[in-house]
C-alpha cells in the first residue's frame, strides 16, 4: 500500500488512547465479579482474557472500518474463536474439535449455571455463559467508544454487564464493593479523559490540522493537556469513589434477588418420598440390607459424630415434616450455607461407598466443605446430598466436612439461634393443641439454661417408662399423632419409635422458642473387616433425630429416642451400641451428654510443599517456561510498539522524522541488516537491497525526505527564536509564513511515518510466517539504546544529536564528495 493510501485509511493512525485504557478497567471489574461464581482463579484468567481479546478484535476491525454491523460480525466470530480455543480447545477434555460441546454450552449454559451450586467448578460448559457476558460487554463498550465522542454510550454496556454479574453472584454472598469501586474509577476516569479528547472538534474520527507536538491550531499539545487534566481530575475522581464506597458500606441493605429462584431445579426429589416415614420400613425389612460403608478421619483423631444424615426436614405444616428446598448440582467446593457450623469445629474427612440404596438421598457427615467423586447435587441450605443423574447404587465419593465440637462451657452458655435465616425453623403452624404447650412447659420447668431445657426435653421423651420404644406403635407425625402420644392415658397410645420421638422433640422445642428440624439417616456400626475408622451403614440402624440451632455453635443433634433396642439389632449392633453417644435411659441423669469421641485415624494436615520438592521444581519450571514462551514475546512486541509510538509523537517535527529513520533502521535489523554508524544513508539503502528492491526503494524515499526536511529549509522553531517578538516588529506576514511552514513540515512527518509503515509491509510481503515471527521477536534493537537516547535529549526544538552537524552529503539525491558523514 502506498503512503497516500495509508494516510487515508479510515480513522488514520493514532497514538494509543488513554480513554480506552480507563474503559477496559470496567469490563475487568465485571470479569472479577463474575469469577466469584467459580472456585480458584482459573475462571478469572479465562474471563480477563476474554476482555483483552474482545477489545483487540474490535480495535483491529475498527482500524479498517467504523461500521457497527461489521464490528458486530467480527465480535461474534471472535467470541466463537476464543471459546473454541480456550474452553473447548485441543487441551480440554472435549477433544481437538469441541464445536458440538460449544454448541450445547451456548444453548444450555445459562440454565446449567443457574442450577449449579455456587461456587462451581470452572468447567467449560459453565464458563461459556460468563465468558459470553464479559465478551459482549467489552465488545459493545469498545465499539461505541471508537465510533462516538460521547462517554455515556460506551459506559452503558459496562454498567449493564456489571449489573448482570452482580445478579449472578448474589447467591455467593459477601460484598462486591471493591469491584464496584474499581468500576467507578474506570467510568469517571474514562469520562474525564474522553471530555479532553472530544473538545470542539467535528465528528468522531475526523482529522484536524495539527501543529508542532500534535495539537490542533490554537490548542495546547494533547499530551500536556491530558496530563494536566488527569493531575487535577483524578484526585477528585478518587475522593468521589472513596466517599461513595464508604457510604455504600454503611447504608442498610437487604438480601439481593437471586435469579436462581426463577429456575426450576434440574435435580429434584419426589414430594411423595417422605424419608421420615421410610425409617420404620427399613427397620422391619426382611432381610435387612447392608447399604455401604464410610471411612472416617478427623483433625483431632476423635470422631464427634455417631451417625450419617441422608435428609433434613424443616418445613412442618401440622400434618407432616418435609423439605421443600432446591437441590443444585455441586462442584468441588459446595455453597457455603449461612447456617453452617461456627468455629471451632472439627474437620472430618469421609470416604463413602453406597453399595445399595433405594433412595437418591446420599449419606453425609456434618456440613460438607469439599466434594469429589461421583456426580452429586446439594441442598445449599442444609448441606444434604442427592445422587445427580445416575442411580445411587455403587456410588463412591469423598467429602470434607465441618462438625460442631462445643465443650461443656460453651453448651452451658449457648442461646437459641435467631434471625431471618431461621424463621422457617421457628414456625409453629396454626392448630397447635393447647395441651402440647403445657407438656413443653412441664418438661422444661426445672431447667435453667437453654441447653438444660433441651436436655430435659430429651430425657423426658427418652424415658422408657413414659414413652416406651416400640415399632408396632401407631405411626404418625401430625398434631393429632403427637398430641395422642404425649397426652393420652392409654399406654398403647404412648408407645412409639423414632418418627414420633423426633417429631415431638422438634415441635416442643419450637414451642419453647428453639429453631429445630428433623434429621433422617443411619446410626453408625463398626465394620470389623474394614479396620479402624471404617463403619457400616445398614438398614438395621435407620433412624431419625431432632437438631437444634444454637448461636455460636450451629446445628446440634439430640437423641430423644431410646436407641438401645432398635428393631432387628444383631449381636454386633448391640455391642457397638454401648457408648454410641446416646444418653442412658434413666431420667435421673444430671450431666448433659457430650458428642461421641471414639478414636479414629488422625486427619493428615494439608501439605505445604505442593506435593514435594520434585513437584515444586516441576511447577517452577513450567512457570518459567510459560514466561519465556508467552510473557517474554509479548513484552518484546509491546516494547517495540511503545517505542514506535514514542518516536512518532514525541518532540518537534525534525525529531519525529529522525525517529522514522531510527524505526526503519531497527526494522532492517529485525530482518538481518544490522546498524553501522560508519555507513552513509546511501550505503544503508544499498545494504537493504539484499531484502528486495521494493524495500530499498521505500528506504531511499524516506532518506530523501529526511534530507529535504532536515537540510533544505530552516527549522520553524529555530526561525521563530531568531525573531523573539514578531508582533512587536509588525511582521504579520512572517508569522503566517512560519505557520504555513509548520503545517507543511507536519505533513512531511506523516508522510515519513507512512513510508515506515510501507517499509514494514514490504519486509513482510511474501515471507513465511516463521521468518516474520523471528523478526517480530528479535530483541536486539531493544538493547543498547538507552545511552543513545540520553545523548539525543537536547532542546526539544533542536535537531537530535544523531543528525547534528550532518549535511546532505551521503543522502540519496545528493552524493557525498567524500563518501562519509551520511545519516546512519
Amino acid at each position: 500500500m502506498s503512503a497516500a493510501g495509508r494516510l487515508s485509511a479510515p480513522g488514520g493512525r493514532r497514538r494509543p488512547r488513554a480513554d480506552l485504557g480507563f474503559l477496559l478497567v470496567g469490563p475487568l471489574a465485571v470479569a472479577w465479579t463474575t469469577s466469584t461464581l467459580f472456585t480458584g482463579y482459573g475462571a478469572l484468567a479465562e474471563l480477563a482474557g476474554a476482555v483483552l481479546a474482545a477489545a483487540a478484535v474490535v480495535l483491529a476491525v475498527a482500524a479498517r472500518t467504523r461500521r457497527l454491523d461489521l464490528l458486530a460480525v467480527a465480535s461474534v466470530a471472535g467470541f466463537a474463536g476464543y471459546a473454541l480455543v480456550t474452553l473447548f480447545g485441543p487441551l480440554s477434555t472435549h477433544g481437538p474439535f469441541g464445536v458440538r460441546a460449544f454448541t450445547v454450552a451456548l444453548r444450555s449454559g445459562w440454565s446449567a449455571l443457574l442450577s449449579t451450586g455456587i461456587p462451581a467448578d470452572p468447567e467449560a460448559a459453565l464458563l461459556t455463559a460468563p465468558v459470553m457476558l464479559v465478551w459482549l460487554t467489552t465488545a459493545v463498550a469498545v465499539a461505541l467508544a471508537v465510533t462516538s465522542r460521547s462517554a455515556l454510550p460506551a459506559l452503558v454496556p459496562v454498567l449493564a454487564g456489571f449489573a448482570a454479574a452482580l445478579a449472578l453472584a448474589a447467591v455467593r454472598g459477601g460484598t462486591h464493593l471493591p469491584a464496584a469501586a474499581v468500576l467507578g474509577l474506570s467510568a469517571l476516569g474514562f469520562a474525564l479523559v474522553r471530555s479532553e479528547q472530544a473538545g470542539p472538534a467535528g465528528p468522531a474520527g475526523a482529522d484536524t490540522p495539527r501543529t508542532r507536538g500534535g495539537a490542533t491550531a490554537g490548542e495546547s499539545p494533547p499530551g500536556r493537556a491530558l496530563r494536566g487534566r488527569l493531575l487535577l481530575g483524578l484526585p477528585v475522581v478518587i475522593i468521589a469513589v472513596a466517599l461513595g464506597t464508604a457510604a455504600a458500606a454503611v447504608v442498610p441493605t437487604r438480601d439481593p434477588a437471586d435469579p436462581r429462584a426463577l429456575r426450576q431445579p434440574p435435580v429434584s426429589i419426589s414430594q411423595e418420598l417422605n424419608p421420615l416415614v421410610e425409617v420404620r420400613g427399613q427397620l422391619t425389612a426382611t432381610p435387612a440390607r447392608r447399604l455401604g460403608t464410610v471411612r472416617l478421619a478427623s483433625s483431632t483423631g476423635q470422631l464427634p459424630v455417631d451417625r450419617v444424615t441422608t435428609a433434613i426436614l424443616g418445613d412442618f405444616d401440622g400434618a407432616r415434616w418435609r423439605n421443600t428446598n432446591v437441590f443444585v448440582r455441586a462442584g468441588a467446593v459446595p455453597p457455603a450455607g449461612g447456617l453452617a457450623p461456627v468455629d471451632p469445629a472439627v474437620t472430618v474427612r469421609a470416604e463413602i461407598t453406597v453399595e445399595a440404596l433405594g433412595s437418591p438421598l446420599l449419606p453425609v457427615v456434618g456440613w460438607p466443605t469439599r466434594l469429589t467423586g461421583a456426580a452429586l447435587a446439594i441442598d445449599p441450605e442444609t448441606g444434604t446430598l442427592l445422587a445427580a443423574g445416575t442411580p445411587a447404587n455403587a456410588y463412591r465419593y469423598q467429602l470434607t466436612a465441618a462438625v460442631p465440637a462445643p465443650d461443656r462451657t460453651r453448651l452451658a452458655a449457648a442461646l437459641p439461634g435467631s434471625g431471618e435465616g431461621l424463621a422457617e425453623y421457628l414456625t409453629v403452624p396454626t392448630g397447635l393443641p393447647p395441651d402440647l404447650v403445657a407438656v413443653a412447659a412441664a418438661a422444661t420447668a426445672a431447667a435453667g439454661t437453654p441447653y438444660e431445657q433441651l436436655t430435659a426435653l430429651e430425657r423426658f421423651l427418652r424415658d422408657p417408662a413414659r414413652f416406651p420404644y416400640d415399632l408396632s406403635g401407631r405411626p404418625g407425625q401430625s398434631y393429632g399423632s403427637l398430641n395422642r402420644m404425649l397426652t393420652s392415658l392409654d399406654p398403647r397410645e404412648q408407645r412409639g419409635y423414632a418418627e414420633q420421638h423426633a417429631a415431638a422433640f422438634a415441635l416442643l422445642a419450637r414451642v419453647r422458642g428453639f429453631p429445630s428440624r428433623i434429621a433422617v439417616g443411619y446410626l453408625l456400626g463398626p465394620d470389623r473387616a474394614g479396620g479402624p475408622g471404617v463403619y457400616e451403614i445398614s438398614q438395621t440402624r435407620a433412624h431419625a433425630w431432632p437438631e437444634v440451632y444454637l448461636d455460636g455453635i450451629g446445628w446440634l443433634p439430640f437423641e430423644p429416642t431410646d436407641t438401645t433396642d432398635l428393631a432387628r439389632q444383631d449381636q454386633v449392633d448391640a455391642a457397638s451400641a454401648e457408648g454410641d453417644g446416646a444418653a442412658p435411659p434413666e431420667p435421673a441423669e444430671s450431666e448433659p451428654p457430650l458428642p461421641r469421641v471414639d478414636p479414629i485415624p488422625l486427619l493428615a494436615p494439608p501439605s505445604s510443599g505442593g506435593g514435594g520438592p520434585v513437584r515444586s521444581a516441576l511447577l517452577a519450571f513450567l512457570i518459567l517456561l510459560i514466561l519465556l514462551l508467552v510473557v517474554l514475546p509479548a513484552a518484546i512486541v509491546g516494547e517495540k510498539r511503545r517505542r514506535r509510538w514514542r518516536r512518532r509523537v514525541g518532540g518537534p517535527p525534525a525529531q519525529r522524522i529522525a525517529g522514522a529513520w531510527q524505526e526503519a533502521r531497527d526494522r532492517l535489523w529485525d530482518w538481518g541488516v544490522p546498524p553501522d554508524r560508519s555507513r552513509t544513508a546511501t550505503e544503508v539503502v544499498e545494504d537493504a537491497r539484499a531484502l528486495g528492491d521494493p524495500v530499498a526503494d521505500v528506504l531511499a524515499r524516506l532518506a530523501a525526505l529526511m534530507a529535504a526536511t532536515m537540510f533544505a529549509r530552516p527549522q520553524p522553531a529555530l526561525a521563530a527564536r531568531a525573531v523573539p517578538d514578531v508582533h512587536a516588529a509588525g511582521v504579520g506576514g512572517g508569522v503566517a509564513a512560519g505557520a504555513g511552514a509548520e503545517v507543511e513540515v507536519e505533513v512531511e512527518v506523516e508522510v515519513a511515518w507512512a513510508l515506515v509503515a510501507d517499509l514494514r509491509g514490504q519486509l513482510r510481503a511474501g515471507r513465511p510466517i516463521t521468518r516474520r515471527s523471528r523478526a517480530a521477536l528479535n530483541a536486539r534493537p531493544l538493547l543498547g539504546r538507552n545511552a543513545r537516547r540520553r545523548r539525543s535529549a537536547v532542546h526539544p526544538d533542536s535537531p537530535p544529536a544523531d543528525y547534528a552537524g550532518t549535511s546532505r552529503a551521503g543522502l540519496p539525491g545528493a552524493p557525498s564528495a567524500h563518501g562519509q558523514g551520511g545519516l546512519t
